[in-house]
């Protein structure tokens, strides 16, 4: 019980930044953020808050791989974020979207 409340914490905070992206709270990510700036792309999806994710997505410097697909983690979120993650991402015309459940959390993979 006291590991689940933190995942649904986590689950409904993705879900709201899905619904609501210009209401969530404003993002820790900034320019400087070393996850922005890397050139190099990560071995391993990038973990990132779930105020972040969009932000992340919608950043033209955040690593990607050479068929220029975007993979980030959210650990801790539970597989009911999923559908509301893909219809942020399909409204805003990303393509080849899809959210994969792993054992930590959840995997969002996005390419433009």
């Amino acid at each position: 019980m006291n590991r689940l409340i933190p995942r649904i914490a986590v689950t409904f905070r993705l879900i709201h930044a899905s619904l609501f992206p210009g209401c969530t709270p404003a993002s820790t990510l900034t320019e400087s953020s070393p996850a922005v700036l890397e050139s190099v792309v990560p071995p391993a999806p990038l973990a990132v808050a779930p105020a972040d994710v969009f932000a992340c997505l919608l950043a033209p410097r955040t690593p990607r791989d050479s068929g220029g697909t975007l993979s980030l983690s959210v650990p801790g979120a539970c597989s009911l974020a999923a559908p509301f993650v893909l219809f942020r991402l399909k409204r805003w015309g990303f393509s080849g979207c899809r959210v994969v459940v792993e054992a930590g959390g959840l995997v969002v993979e996005a390419r433009r």
